[in-house]
């Protein structure tokens, strides 16, 4: 009859054979297993070490790029924009340092930055085209003709820059009350008063955009910066020319486009942003260059002026 002691013993015999087990393994594996995780663990810290090495020297190299830059950029953009008024805008993906990086070089320059605005992403976002469309037409002067075909961020575009810069057809008080219904909407963000109306304008943009909409984000991105390319002498920054809707490969795969539309692939870096600004006179000048490290570019950084 199976009573309480059999359970007992059967469960005691249980454990025992499982830490006899593990003794035994321990003991037969013990040797060789240590000596493999020992000779991992030293080949992952020379990796560790080689690797944090790498991480100091491109650090340190970074700093020398950014120190460089900045003991040549004053030399080499002094007056370069002299009477110039340079407007500056960014779309919400660009990286903010990347836009400073440029502020900073536009100081050099003898422009003056006569404003800086930040598209956000409900202006990018396709869904809010309808919205744009009623603001456009709302708010445009009888002498703008923006395009008429219910695409809602080329047409607002189209009258942003037509407002913004002064070689279009609008006023200030028309850009004023463009910008005034767009900062009420939370399309536009002010990031440094407006003054003048802009000579030339700087467009900063992000890596591409993606996700479910990335497809008519990153055609918003283009139309817009096609649309100034319309009105006046830009200069397009990206920190990348590559990538699918890459802005910068979509102005170099169109003739027009990259007749019209000067171009930066590396703005991340302080020459990027040194280019950008070297850029803009043989654009006012009537030349457009593309500059950057990515395919298509012709130099890293324009000829001085």
């Amino acid at each position: 009859m199976i009573n309480f002691r059999y359970h007992l013993v059967s469960v005691t015999a249980v454990f025992l054979a499982l830490a006899i087990g593990l003794v035994l393994g321990t003991t037969a594996l013990n040797g060789p297993t240590l000596e493999v995780m020992s000779e991992q663990v030293a080949t992952l810290r020379d990796d560790n070490s080689t690797l944090r090495d790498q991480v100091l020297e491109l650090e340190t190299a970074a700093a020398n790029e950014q120190e460089f830059a900045d003991a040549v950029a004053p030399a080499t953009l002094a007056g370069t924009l002299d009477e110039e008024q340079v407007v500056v805008l960014s779309v919400a993906a660009a990286d903010q340092a990347h836009v400073e990086g440029v502020t900073t070089m536009l100081e050099y320059s003898g422009a003056t930055n006569v404003g800086q605005l930040t598209l956000t992403d409900v202006f990018i976002n396709p869904g809010n085209s309808d919205m744009l469309v009623d603001l456009v037409a709302d708010l445009t002067p009888p002498e703008v003709e923006p395009p008429n075909n219910n695409d809602g961020v080329e047409s607002a575009s189209a009258l942003l820059a037509a407002t913004l810069l002064a070689d279009g057809p609008a006023t200030a008080d028309d850009r004023d009350a463009l910008i005034e219904a767009m900062v009420e909407l939370q399309m536009i963000t002010v990031d440094v008063e407006l003054a003048d109306q802009a000579t030339a304008v700087i467009v900063v943009t992000g890596k591409p955009y993606a996700g479910t909409d990335a497809a008519g984000q990153n055609t918003n991105v283009l139309n817009l910066v096609n649309q100034f390319g319309e009105y006046g002498p830009i200069v397009c920054a990206a920190p990348t020319g590559a990538g699918d809707g890459n802005v910068i490969s979509a102005v170099l795969g169109d003739p027009e486009l990259a007749d019209a539309i000067s171009t930066v692939d590396n703005v991340a870096g302080p020459e990027g942003q040194l280019a950008t600004i070297m850029a803009l006179p043989e654009r006012i000048a009537g030349t457009a260059g593309h500059y950057g490290t990515g395919e298509g570019a012709t130099a890293l950084v324009p000829e001085p002026a």
